[in-house]
């Protein structure tokens, strides 16, 4: 009857020298797997942003052993930013921790964001007089997604704020040919 503690205290100690040593041989804070070393910047297509189109692109890598990448294919994503995501994507480097196989494969995601759009009223020397002007393109990198915030393009008319005309006709003799809009 003494031997029944005895073996379950010696039997709790091995199981945890055990999870000791199986923790001490990992190291805390490291992945295994593929991690993006340096982020090639995104562009924002000036054509989606000028259509205000915005959302994530998916985005499927092989990666090698030595980081480089063997294919790039696109799985989701709007057709206006697929390329953008595509050409940062390879321009970017990995590194390739721990991975066995000889390519490993890696998902990345791409947002796509348009900022907030100031108006036509509102000028470049007016934001920097309240402070609060922000410096755009921004891109923001956290494991495998990638976002990327820009405006977007002004289309401001100043000849809707024109409002007197004069009439071609008139050529500019007295008060002929106003119009108000």
């Amino acid at each position: 009857m003494r031997r029944e503690p005895a073996f379950l205290v010696f039997f709790s100690a091995i199981i945890l020298f055990m999870s000791y040593a199986v923790s001490a041989q990992t190291p805390t804070g490291t992945k295994g797997g593929v991690v993006i070393a340096k982020l090639s910047a995104p562009i924002y297509p000036m054509i989606a942003r000028t259509a205000h189109i915005f959302g994530e692109v998916h985005l499927t890598l092989g990666i090698q052993r030595d980081g480089s990448i063997e294919s790039a294919t696109v799985t989701s994503g709007p057709p206006l930013l697929r390329q953008a995501a595509l050409n940062s994507a390879r321009g970017s480097q990995y590194d390739c921790r721990g991975c066995s196989a000889a390519v490993t494969e890696y998902s990345l995601v791409y947002k796509f964001q348009l900022g907030p759009d100031p108006g036509c009223e509102v000028t470049k020397k007016t934001l920097q007089a309240s402070g609060k002007e922000q410096s755009y393109p921004q891109v923001i990198q956290s494991e495998n997604h990638v976002t990327v915030i820009d405006r977007p393009v002004e289309l401001c008319d100043p000849a809707a704020e024109i409002g007197k005309v004069r009439s071609v006709k008139c050529l500019f003799l007295w008060k002929c040919g106003y119009r108000r809009f």
